[in-house]
Formats: C-alpha cells, structure tokens, sequence
C-alpha cells in the first residue's frame, strides 16, 4: 500500500520496466521523437501509482469524500439509500481509491473478470469487480468497485481494521464506483460536477 505522497508500491511493476526500456532507448537511439515519446510516457505512467497528498477542507465525524478523482455521474436517492455514482477515468488522475470515511473496514473483497467497456450489460456481469464495506457507528459506506476497460485489475490493499478517510485502500486506473449511504445524510455535489479523491465533500450529516 503506498502512503500519501508516495508511489503505490504495486506500480512498480509497470513503472520499473518501462523506465528501464526508456533509459535504454536513450542510451542506443538517436530518433529524437521516440526518445521524446517513451520520456513522456514514463512520465505519465509514473503519475498514474504517485499518490499526492491531501486533506479536505472541512470534515466531521460523518463526512464521505469522493474515494477517487472522477466525474459524479449520477445520484439515486431512495428511502433507505442514496447512492452516488463515479466514474474514474485513467486520465483523470492517479489510480488511487481511497477510504472515504474514518472507521473500520468490516469487509472488503475482489471478483476477478475481464475488462470490457464500462456501459453494457456484459460488463455489468463481466467485469472484474469488488466491494469495501466501512462502519463508523450508525455509519455504514458501501463502495462497489468496477473495473473499466483500461484498468490494470482491483488491488485492494486495506485489510479488516480501523482506517482514516484518506487512506490508499485500493488500485483502480479505469472504472466506475458506486457508494450507497445512509439517506439522511445530506449530498453535496451534483451529477456532472469533477470530485478529487480524498478532498472533495460528497455528504455530511450536518444540517439536517
């Protein structure tokens, strides 16, 4: 697991061998638009595993903040439930998914599958997938996990334990994340609005 500021210790496997084809390229070619294109694509695949750090501006005991940075694409509120819907995309920042509330991780776990669009039934069904259930008291996050086609397989790092929101629980790269919440909690953000991970305040409980 890598800690705020850090690389995910899980991206040095892609991050070594293409540093190391890189540096060898520079050493034997001369083709300056190669050299220029395998710089940059280290460069980037480097950012995809660095995890910067962060700290929201203002929580309580029962904020929930964005578990990635992405786009909110959709919010369900029902009776019981509300669930926020988030969509990661391998451009948009780093592959870390982080914990979204302080408390203890009760369950966690991975169903591996293929990697297909993200939008069809078959992916829907298919793809490779997981979940992290966290509890705070009364407060119980679930986070579904489902991978994209660009995404390098869901690694969840974070064992059963108390964590702090923030925290680096998993690898995703490419895919969607679905959190249901409590419904009295009280939504901040809005379908279509961009949200960072382990910064931006999805719901609190305050104000109600």
């Amino acid at each position: 697991m890598g800690d705020n500021g850090t690389f995910m210790k899980i991206g040095w496997r892609y991050i070594l061998p293409v540093w190391a084809v890189t540096f060898i390229v520079l050493i034997f070619s001369d083709a300056v638009v190669l050299n220029l294109f395998l710089i940059l694509v280290s460069f980037l695949v480097a950012y995809l595993f660095f995890v910067p750090k962060r700290k929201a501006v203002e929580t309580f005991e029962d904020s929930v903040l964005s578990p990635v940075d992405g786009i909110v694409t959709g919010i369900k509120t029902g009776t019981e439930s509300t669930t926020i819907l988030l969509k990661k995309s391998i451009f948009s920042g780093c592959s870390a998914l982080r914990l979204p509330i302080n408390g203890e991780i009760v369950k966690s776990g991975v169903v591996h599958g293929l990697f297909l669009k993200n939008g069809g039934k078959l992916a829907e069904h298919l793809n490779e997938n997981g979940s992290i259930v966290q509890k705070n008291g009364s407060l119980e996050i679930v986070m579904r996990i489902r991978c994209g086609l660009y995404a390098l397989g869901l690694q969840i790092f974070s064992t059963n334990g108390h964590k702090y929101a923030g925290e680096t629980a998993a690898l995703l790269s490419d895919g969607t994340v679905e959190l249901l919440l409590p419904s009295n909690l009280k939504v901040e953000v809005g379908s279509g609005d961009r949200v960072v991970g382990g910064y931006t305040l999805l719901a609190h409980g305050r104000g109600e």
